[in-house]
């Protein structure tokens, strides 16, 4: 371990043999594997079980990551007041559960709209929760935070590798009843784990004194100064561009390239699993390099790949590209949350709740942009617009780099820091 508290490289590894790392391991692929069987499959689900239009399954999204975005920001604020983070990750985890249940024994669309609207809405705070009790417990273990981070992130990334695969198998297998209630399980698989696995965490009595004491969701935005309001701006963009691409890829592969559905989920799953690696590398590189500067080098490299992307008409080509694409997800969906969390020392609940808005906000607003551009345009024109928000996003981060007095300290630290 380093005299500044930090273990050294080779310490980041040993910290798997902690029974509360491998608890977290599990709580965070727990919950991420009932994620990746409920959302890709829930416009299916809505089409051929409930007979929603596309209208309403559209609606239905809409009003979902509304109410999350609000309640993620209310549950972030409460978290940081409460003693035991566990509580809150628990009680997520369990109205998830009770959320899928509803996904598997209702069938009225209004009925399910509510409950997804309250029991998801709610339980949806589960994902931001889990960001921050990864900060809380790498800096209790002592371990270097955005290496940590980016190590569990890659768990979740790999529960999406894997389930969407096998929840389409199971609908294709037995039903949609079974495929949600497995989610429900799984579910309720991550409550014990947060409830019994993971260790209660001592938090300084100093930290109450930096918690905002304003009513509601005020106190989720008391102490941002400009630096992390830029940060949030250039993460909705990043998160949007890449919502739009999700959307946008299969269609253009299939209807304009004509390459097949198959080769479109080959990209998709190519991506995913470059992403694991590059994940932990750019957590372990983070502190060397700056988080600010590796977040500036994803934008640019966003960029450039969706400037190439309409161009790019060949199989080979598009396998090539998910190099590039995958090293700058990677870094969008570790470093941002990290930065959040600096930024706002003591309240590591609202940072990962407000990262966990901005992430459901890009993923609205990219759905709604998609569905625009692509109407008038042509979906391979959509990566146009992609290039233009990552781009713009690339300013913002560079304004953010260099705005306040202290900027240097805490938007771009590196390993001098």
């Amino acid at each position: 371990m380093s005299a500044h508290g930090v273990t050294v490289p080779g310490g980041r590894w040993r910290l798997l043999a902690d029974g509360a790392v491998q608890s977290l391991i599990g709580a965070n692929g727990f919950v991420g594997l009932a994620g990746a069987f409920v959302v890709p499959t829930v416009s299916l689900f809505l089409a051929d079980s409930v007979g929603a239009t596309p209208l309403m399954i559209g609606l239905f999204f809409a009003a979902r990551s509304i109410g999350e975005i609000g309640t993620d920001l209310a549950m972030g604020v409460v978290s940081d007041r409460l003693r035991d983070r566990r509580n809150v990750l628990v009680v997520t985890a369990l109205l998830n559960a009770v959320g899928a249940l509803c996904y598997a024994l209702l069938r009225d669309y209004w009925v399910l709209l509510a409950a997804g609207m309250v029991c998801f809405g709610l339980g949806g705070a589960c994902f931001g929760q889990l960001f921050a009790y990864t900060r809380e417990l790498a800096e209790d273990r002592k371990v270097d935070a955005t290496f940590f981070n980016g190590f569990q992130r890659s768990v979740t990334s790999l529960a999406w590798v894997a389930g969407p695969p096998v929840a389409f198998w199971l609908v294709a297998q037995w039903s949609f009843t079974v495929l949600y209630a497995a989610a429900a399980g799984l579910s309720l698989l991550a409550a014990a784990v947060c409830r019994w696995g993971l260790p209660p965490i001592a938090r300084p009595a100093a930290e109450g004194a930096d918690r905002p004491s304003g009513p509601g969701l005020r106190g989720a935005f008391a102490g941002l100064g400009g630096r992390t309001v830029l940060l949030l701006a250039a993460t909705v963009l990043l998160l949007g561009a890449n919502m739009m691409y999700q959307i946008d890829l299969s269609l253009r592969v299939t209807s304009e390239l004509h390459l097949g559905a198959a080769f479109a989920g080959l990209l998709l799953g190519l991506s995913a699993c470059l992403e694991i690696p590059l994940m932990i590398a750019v957590g372990a590189w983070a502190e060397r390099i700056g988080k600010a500067r590796l977040l500036l080098a994803a934008t640019v490299c966003a960029t450039l790949f969706f400037a190439v992307l309409p161009l790019a008409e060949s199989r080979t080509a598009l396998l090539l590209l998910q190099v590039p694409n995958a090293f700058w997800t990677a870094v969008v969906m570790n470093i941002p949350v990290v930065m959040l969390q600096d930024a706002l020392p003591g309240r590591a609940g609202t940072a990962s709740s407000l990262y966990a808005s901005a992430f459901k906000t890009g993923m609205f607003l990219g759905g709604l942009a998609v569905g625009t551009v692509a109407t008038w345009t042509g979906y391979g024109q959509v990566f146009w617009v992609c290039a233009g928000l990552t781009g713009a996003a690339g300013l913002l981060t560079q304004l953010a780099r260099g705005t306040g007095p202290t900027a240097a300290s805490t938007i771009d630290e590196g390993s001098a820091a």
